[in-house]
């Protein structure tokens, strides 16, 4: 007998009928495994509602911000006088006869926008020069009070004087300092001292 005819016929048989080596798989469910369930996934964890912790940093911003602009609100209206006189003082001009009444003119109404009109109204002479030079920086104070006496003469304030009492104008409107009414006693003491002009000439002494 052929080789290749043995071989075949050994081999046939198995590859006609594979299904015959492989046991076929039972089609009745086992009951050992009805009673289960899918497995179910909890709810994914959502933003709301917040934790406590979230109310409280949330609060207290609003409150920060609330107070910050009830602050910035305050202190424009603090600084509108001030900054409306800085435009009026602009204004004015430095060669006219009446520039140094103008200026105390304007400097007077602006502390009344800040104080009581009794408290300002009667300030004069040296009483007024040293309540404004309370509000200046100390290079600039002891002169506002000179250059504002001589409104009471004739004589005008020359360029070099009326550019100087502008500058003096412009720093005490630009203090940050709050306001306080003078007391008492300076205006009783000081109110009718006069006070004499920067470039007064003191008596020479005799021999």
């Amino acid at each position: 007998m052929d080789p290749a005819t043995v071989n075949s016929e050994i081999v046939t048989p198995v590859i006609a009928n594979p299904q015959a080596a492989v046991p076929m798989a039972s089609a009745t469910p086992n009951p050992a495994l009805a009673d289960l369930q899918d497995i179910i996934h909890p709810d994914p964890i959502g933003a709301w509602p917040w934790a406590i912790g979230y109310w409280l940093v949330l609060a207290l911003v609003i409150a920060l911000i609330t107070l910050l602009v009830i602050w910035l609100r305050k202190r424009a209206r603090d600084f509108a006088p001030k900054k409306a006189a800085k435009q009026l003082l602009n204004q004015l001009d430095k060669q006219a006869p009446s520039y140094v009444s103008d200026v105390n003119s304007l400097l007077k109404r602006t502390a009344m926008s800040y104080l009581s009109r009794d408290a300002i109204a009667s300030l004069d002479g040296e009483a007024w020069a040293t309540w404004l030079d309370s509000y200046l920086p100390a290079p600039k104070r002891q002169r506002i009070g000179a250059l504002l006496a001589k409104r009471h003469q004739p004589t005008p304030l020359t360029l070099a004087e009326a550019n100087e009492l502008h500058e003096l104008a412009q720093a005490w409107l630009a203090s940050k300092a709050t306001l306080s009414a003078p007391l008492p006693n300076l205006v009783q003491a000081k109110s009718q001292a006069p006070i004499q002009p920067a470039d007064t000439k003191q008596p020479e002494a005799q021999c």
